[in-house]
């Protein structure tokens, strides 16, 4: 099954990341320690470097 959801990057330590929403994690049956294959596409350029 596959999912698509837009989020904002944000920084996490010295990393950057995001959050898979609650409902995509319940559809899905997500937990902890499964592997995803993850597609980046960046769909408009922010203000902040």
């Amino acid at each position: 099954m596959q999912e698509q959801f837009i989020r904002l990057i944000r920084k996490t330590g010295t990393s950057l990341g995001i959050n898979i929403p609650t409902e995509i994690i319940q559809l899905l049956k997500l937990k902890e320690n499964d592997m995803l294959r993850v597609t980046i596409e960046q769909i408009k350029r922010g203000d902040k470097n």
